[in-house]
């Protein structure tokens, strides 16, 4: 779905929401963490995670196996944000999240926060939730196949989006700016087309329906 330049090591990170199904799944050389919940939902998928993390207030104790790190419930990050340090730790700069998008609306605004971060800092994060998915570009890239409907918003984080270019989808643009306090990027669409979205300079949140 990106746009590669080369290849990427990538960590999958399951998190407390329901999971049915991996669009995307993980390859032999892939990390997986688990982040509390997230346990049970890589399992139910017929994943075991290299780590599982969490104060496991939500599954409820921690796992008996190898390679858990038990994290105190007073902390300065959420379970899922330090899945994602775990995850640069062991260089990985592409990173793909299940079960972190829904539920609690707090927990969402966090794991935007965290893509917006994981995106700053050089690599790339893509969250997908059971109804829609979001990534955050930073002077990068998206592509996605051809898709007949669903629904794709674009939203400048932290200031000022520019050279934002839209193609192949409803409404296209080129070069355009768009603002923190801007709402025109919302309710686009996909119509049979292979599309593109990408941002010179600044910051964008993507956010589409997931197939």
């Amino acid at each position: 779905m990106f746009k590669k330049g080369q290849e990427m090591n990538r960590c999958f990170i399951f998190g407390a929401l329901k999971v049915s199904e991996l669009p995307i799944k993980p390859e032999p050389g892939d990390y997986i963490i688990a982040a509390d919940q997230g346990y049970e939902n890589a399992l139910s998928t017929g994943l075991d995670p290299d780590l599982v993390v969490g104060d496991f207030d939500s599954l409820g104790k921690a796992p008996d196996r190898k390679n858990v790190i038990t994290l105190p419930v007073r902390k300065d990050m959420t379970d899922v944000g330090y899945a994602v340090e775990k995850g640069f730790e062991r260089g990985c700069s592409e990173f793909i999240l299940y079960g972190a998008v829904g539920g609690a609306l707090d927990h969402t605004f966090a794991n935007v926060a965290i893509a917006h971060d994981i995106a700053r800092r050089g690599a790339r994060a893509l969250l997908i939730g059971e109804e829609n998915s979001f990534t955050v570009l930073h002077e990068s890239s998206i592509t996605f196949h051809a898709r007949e409907s669903g629904r794709i918003s674009v939203f400048a984080l932290g200031g000022t989006a520019q050279g934002v270019t839209i193609r192949g989808l409803s409404y296209e643009v080129e070069d355009a700016e768009i603002t923190c306090t801007d709402h025109i990027g919302v309710s686009n669409a996909f119509i049979g087309k292979a599309a593109e979205i990408s941002v010179r300079q600044g910051d964008l949140l993507v956010v589409w329906q997931t197939e």
